[in-house]
């Protein structure tokens, strides 16, 4: 059966005019973690008028927070003296800090999540008398925050796993447009449809064209064509088919010349094809089984021996030599 054939399940485009601030605007909100989207998010709410602190160890991420002007404390003195606590830190080290902080916190207060991953797969478990929401920027931190400064705003979800107030909705509605997702726009769904489509995104999704274009650089060396040849027509040349692609319609994009576009709209689908959609529909099934989150649960156990020698491959790879050619004369020539 076909994507036409079938009847696509389409979401609510929430925007600001959705939400209140005054759900969230008397209380005392804490960023847990002040990395990517914790320094975005924390410096998006605090730019709303609402009261932000930081909770972190001591590194160089509580340092850039006190340098922005934020009362900085330890992580559980922070979650002691918040009504919401937004959980900012990487996946794998959430469930650590929850199982830290969870003898200290108290009946109504909202822990906010930027993913679904450690409540879905039940690496926390929350106390039943908390609000659990969901706020998620689909975009990095640096990103959100550079967008919301120009007034802009990127798409996000929102959603509820969790409500003992009666009010986590609102929150969590609230919390969005308070960071500027709203701006944009955010659509609801739960922690689970949020995990799955994002690690779907990140194995099979966006997160496969590096991997698509650097087999497309390998085969045209091994063809004898030259490390320039062949970056100029994968990597270097992707920013601007992307800047296409984001002005216009899919249907409506011109893929270059006639040759070009012809080339585009009936070949690459020899590439791309039912194989390629069975494993994506593979994977898919692995994600939303938990075999993958196991997988990296293992792995972490283990040190990360995997990951470490993919991360070593890749920085090995040969295409490290054009790419510093490419990267110096962009800087050189003012990009």
């Amino acid at each position: 059966m076909t994507i036409r054939q079938r009847e696509v399940k389409r979401d609510r485009l929430y925007t600001e005019g959705d939400a209140d601030l005054k759900h969230i605007r008397d209380k005392c909100i804490t960023t847990i973690g002040y990395g990517s989207q914790g320094h975005a998010q924390a410096l998006n709410l605090r730019d709303s008028g609402l009261n932000v602190i930081v909770g972190n160890r001591e590194d160089r991420f509580a340092a850039e927070a006190r340098a922005d002007g934020f009362d900085v404390m330890p992580i559980v003195q922070a979650v002691k003296r918040a009504d919401v606590i937004l959980f900012l830190i990487p996946d794998e080290v959430q469930a650590a800090v929850y199982s830290e902080v969870e003898p200290y916190l108290r009946e109504g207060q909202v822990l906010d999540f930027a993913s679904g991953y450690s409540v879905h797969f039940g690496l926390i478990r929350p106390l039943p008398f908390l609000d659990v929401v969901l706020t998620v920027p689909t975009c990095r931190g640096t990103v959100l925050r550079e967008r919301i400064q120009r007034g802009q705003g990127v798409f996000g979800h929102f959603g509820v796993y969790q409500d003992y107030s009666g009010k986590a909705g609102d929150i969590a509605m609230a919390l969005a447009k308070g960071m500027g997702l709203l701006k944009f726009g955010c659509t609801e769904c739960s922690f689970g449809q949020e995990v799955v489509v994002n690690l779907f995104a990140e194995s099979a999704g966006l997160g496969a064209i590096p991997q698509y274009l650097l087999t497309a650089y390998e085969v045209l060396i091994e063809a004898g064509f030259s490390a320039e040849a062949a970056y100029a027509e994968t990597f270097y040349e992707l920013q601007f088919f992307v800047e296409n692609l984001v002005k216009e319609r899919l249907a409506n994009s011109r893929q270059g010349s006639s040759t070009s576009t012809y080339l585009i709209l009936s070949k690459t689908g020899e590439v791309v094809d039912d194989h390629v959609r069975d494993n994506m529909r593979r994977m898919l099934g692995r994600i939303q089984s938990g075999e993958l989150v196991r997988e990296w649960n293992l792995e972490q156990m283990a040190g990360a021996p995997m990951l470490h020698q993919r991360k070593r491959a890749l920085a090995e790879h040969e295409i490290k030599d054009v790419e510093d050619v490419f990267l110096e004369r962009k800087k050189a020539s003012g990009w």
